[in-house]
Formats: structure tokens, sequence, C-alpha cells
């Protein structure tokens, strides 16, 4: 049988690559990096890797190496009095205490901040052409309609209940 044209196909699964892939994933390799190093493009990583448990194995544990050197050193820089060592460590462990971003949540009361703005408002339209209002008059025709807008409202609302419930 004659050979196959193209280049020899590269075998991940075997314990020697298995362990470069370890030991490569634990420096902090992407997948892609892994496959790059391994002479291999990322699409066949990530094709083995979906038919060989042993390869998702060893990058998962490589991945996971790669944390525990990271925060093992994390944790004894901060023990060692490494300040921003210790700022990171508290800000990822303990965010609600620690963030430098606190979430302020507002509740307004739009309707009410709009309703009180308007009652503020003084009518100083005449009824008659040439009338001329002063202040005090204006004021009480103000309040007179705000009392009206407030009664007709009430008015509405207790009509569209009574609507609701029939």
């Amino acid at each position: 049988m004659p050979n196959k044209p193209g280049r020899k196909k590269i075998k991940l699964n075997d314990p020697d690559t298995l362990a470069k892939i370890v030991q490569l994933g634990s420096q902090g390799l992407t997948s892609g990096q892994i496959a790059r190093c391994l002479g291999v493009s990322w699409s066949t990583i990530d094709r083995r890797r979906k038919e060989n448990a042993e390869i998702e194995e060893a990058i998962k544990k490589g991945e996971a190496l790669g944390v525990e050197k990271i925060s093992n050193a994390l944790m004894t820089s901060a023990r060692d009095g490494n300040v921003t060592a210790q700022i990171f460590y508290l800000k990822n462990r303990a965010p609600d205490q620690w963030a430098d971003r606190q979430e302020v949540n507002h509740n307004l009361d739009l309707a009410g901040i709009l309703s009180n703005a308007n009652s503020r408002i003084l009518d100083v339209r005449p009824d008659e052409p040439g009338e001329q209002l002063n202040l005090q008059d204006a004021r009480e025709r103000t309040e007179a309609n705000v009392r009206t807008n407030a009664q007709e409202g009430q008015d509405d609302y207790i009509d569209n209940s009574d609507e609701a419930s029939s």
C-alpha cells in the first residue's frame, strides 16, 4: 500500500505528548498556543480533545496546575507583605467589601417629582384679555387648579378601578 501524500499524522494521546500538554498548560498557554508548540493547528487540538478524553484532561490539568502555582505565589507574596498582592487577593476573594466601585441603586418617584414641580408653577394667565393678576391671585388660582386636578386624578383612578372589577 503506497504512502498517503501529506505530512505524517501527529499522535497527541501518547504519554510524552500528554505530559507536554500538561506542562504547557501549566505555563498559562491557551489551546491555540499549545497547538502551535506541538506543530498542529488549533482545529486539530479542538477536534482531538473532543474525540479523546485524555487530551481534554491533560489540557484541564495543565490549566489547574498553572492556577495553583500562581495562587500559591500570590498568597506567599501577600503574606510576605506585598501590599499590591494583598489588595488583589482581597478584591477577588471578598469583592462586596473590597471592590473599588460600589453599586448604588437609586429609586426615583418621577411621577411624584413632576406632580410636585407642577404644583409649584403659578398660573398667571388671565381669564379675560387685558386682565392682570397679582401674585396672590395667581397663587390662589394655582392651588385651586392643583386641588381640581388632584380630585380629577382620584376620580379617574376610582373610575378605572371600578371598570376593572366589573
